[in-house]
């Protein structure tokens, strides 16, 4: 069984900060000075909770004075990919009540990634753009819930 909740303790931060690292630093090679970064202090953190291990993680930053929510550093433990964690992670941002109000969910989604935003109802915009040397492109989604 997987759990997502707003990561709010001290060991449950340090657990989304460890699978972060081990994707995006070891497998990716992003530069650590670029992974962490001043958005981490102010961002809601999301952490994925199988059999009472930490084995997912998302983070939001509002931006627009509330209006967006820019979800970014989704990342899943290699040994847990293939389980629907990461749409169990987007799906929890997404019906999170602090994010309520919000009009617009924003990412920026790693070329490889697309389809699977684009499964969950995220449109491409822009051109493609390279960040920490990967592909990215910038992608939104209207929050239905909000006319």
């Amino acid at each position: 069984m997987v759990i997502i909740r707003a990561a709010n303790t001290t060991q449950e931060l340090e657990a989304c900060f460890q699978i972060r690292h081990e994707v995006f630093v070891v497998e990716q090679k992003v530069p650590v000075d670029l992974e962490r970064d001043e958005h981490d202090s102010g961002a809601l953190h999301f952490v994925a909770l199988a059999d009472g291990q930490s084995v997912g993680t998302a983070r939001v930053v509002l931006r627009d004075n509330g209006a967006s929510a820019k979800i970014g550093r989704v990342a899943v433990r290699r040994s847990n990919r293939g389980f629907g964690i990461g749409k169990m992670l987007i799906a929890a941002i997404e019906e999170t009540p602090d994010l309520k109000h919000v009009r617009n969910f924003l990412l920026d989604a790693q070329a490889h990634a697309l389809q699977f935003y684009a499964d969950l109802g995220y449109e491409a915009c822009g051109e493609e753009f390279m960040d920490a040397g990967i592909p990215h492109r910038h992608m939104k989604k209207r929050n239905q819930k909000v006319c």
